[in-house]
């Protein structure tokens, strides 16, 4: 592949990107059309009625008649706000895939080269591979990540520079595709933007009224928490959303469930011994049912499908292990220590915001999520705190659930409520939960299956 060229790096936050997610966006942005057009076909029919006088200066069709234009244009802002982020979605999904063609042949470039040596230093582990055969075949290095003695690559010359090329090829058409799709889903988006009508609540005076604008937005969110048309289906039950939190300390999620659980009975866990077996796992999950119970209702969630995930996780290593994990991590951090965390040996390798905590075994980074932080932009005060709510084993319930949430509306049947699930369904959610993007990986498949092996058995547990 020639032309243009791209790195990993440039593209990396595709893998982080979920057309699903930004098609169910789209949807709902149709479900409120729908309701618009609903609204404006009395209002055309009414039109064509008997003229009645008002108190003020129109006519009664006359206000009708405003009435159904202001509909018109909020249901085809809409329709064009749902129009834009559905062609993005289907463009999201073509850069996904020329992400995941670039990654193959990085993947057997670093394998080619890892033929002729290893990194050596800090910078060379953390580059990228095409970085580092772009430092090979050069005559002077900046890496300085091959022992000198390996230093002939003429060998593996040509097929290196064809990986390098097939893979910066495909991260420059990933990295396009989206960049063109987005510049235009902006465009579209604040077009739509501009069709929609300003509030306009005034008081008596003729004055904008902010403090009766804010009373009647309170009072309409009150009659939609409650009305089924105010959300798509399998979205589980309303709660309070929040944007990142930045710069404030205990985040209004992590508030909610530390509210929820401080009524819930105590939880039974080991820090420095897990369980054990099958029947030592059913006792756990017996004892915290009513816990794994309210996590599930918070989340919208069935609650074997939360109680099989605590049945695959709690027989991990033990918290001390986490934090031993977490400790060398984060030490390996410092510019000073010879080998970063990514290249720790076994199970150790790893960024700290990489490291599972909890019974739930859930990454800290994933957990800062769900809590509504900024995983990027943690202080170190709130990582303290994640980490704390994730070892404590209710709040662990609750953000382990509300992860498999987000996992669920992330995928093709983010609109099946609860109660409709299919155990199918639920173990895709578990590989998921296990794989991430790896999702289809064996070892993540695995997982699934052994979900679904466990769930009579959770079933029962649970009762």
């Amino acid at each position: 592949m020639s032309g243009a060229l791209s790195h990993h790096s440039d593209v990396r936050f595709l893998e982080e990107c979920n057309p699903a997610l930004v098609e169910r966006n789209a949807a709902e942005f149709r479900r409120l059309r729908d309701l618009l057009v609903q609204v404006e076909e009395p209002a055309r029919r009414a039109e064509t009625g008997t003229e009645w006088e008002s108190d003020g200066s129109k006519t009664y069709t006359s206000r009708l008649t405003d009435a159904r234009e202001l509909v018109t244009h909020m249901a085809e802002g809409y329709n064009k706000a749902a129009s834009a982020l559905h062609a993005y979605a289907a463009a999201l999904t073509t850069a996904k895939t020329h992400l995941s063609n670039g990654k193959r042949a990085e993947q057997a470039l670093a394998a080619l080269i890892h033929t002729k040596g290893a990194a050596i230093t800090k910078v060379a582990q953390q580059a990228e591979p095409m970085c580092q055969w772009e430092d090979m075949r050069a005559t002077t290095g900046v890496f300085d990540f091959l022992a000198e003695v390996t230093m002939e690559v003429d060998d593996i010359r040509d097929e290196a520079n064809r990986l390098h090329d097939d893979a910066g090829g495909n991260f420059h058409l990933a990295k396009t595709v989206e960049q063109e799709a987005r510049d235009t889903c902006v465009h579209a988006l604040k077009q739509a933007y501009e069709l929609m009508p300003a509030l306009r609540v005034r008081n008596n005076g003729g004055r904008p009224d902010l403090y009766a604008a804010m009373a009647e937005l309170r009072r309409e969110g009150e009659e939609a928490r409650n009305s089924p048309l105010t959300h798509l289906p399998g979205s589980g039950p309303k709660r309070e959303m929040h944007g990142a939190v930045r710069d404030t300390y205990m985040s209004p999620e992590l508030k909610d469930i530390r509210m929820k659980v401080a009524a819930l009975p105590e939880a039974e866990d080991m820090y420095w011994n897990p369980p054990d077996g099958d029947r030592e796992k059913a006792e756990w999950i017996s004892h915290n049912k009513e816990i794994l119970r309210a996590a599930a209702q918070h989340a919208g969630l069935p609650e074997e499908l939360v109680a099989g995930i605590a049945w695959n996780e709690i027989s991990g290593q033990g918290g001390y292990l986490d934090d031993i994990t977490d400790d060398l991590r984060y030490t390996a951090e410092f510019p000073l220590s010879p080998i970063a965390p990514e290249s720790l040996p076994s199970r150790l390798g790893g960024t700290p915001d990489q490291t599972s905590f909890g019974p739930i075994a859930i990454q800290l980074r994933r957990g800062a999520e769900v809590l509504g932080y900024d995983p990027a932009h943690l202080t170190e005060a709130q990582r303290a705190l994640v980490e704390e709510s994730l070892q404590d084993p209710k709040q662990n319930a609750f953000i382990a659930a509300g992860f498999l949430a987000q996992i669920k509306t992330e995928t093709g049947f983010a609109d099946v409520p609860a109660d409709q699930l299919t155990e199918a369904q639920m173990r895709e959610i578990a590989a998921r939960y296990n794989g991430g993007p790896y999702w289809e990986s064996q070892k993540a498949q695995n997982y699934g299956d052994d979900f679904a092996d466990g769930l009579g058995k959770v079933k029962d547990a649970m009762r």
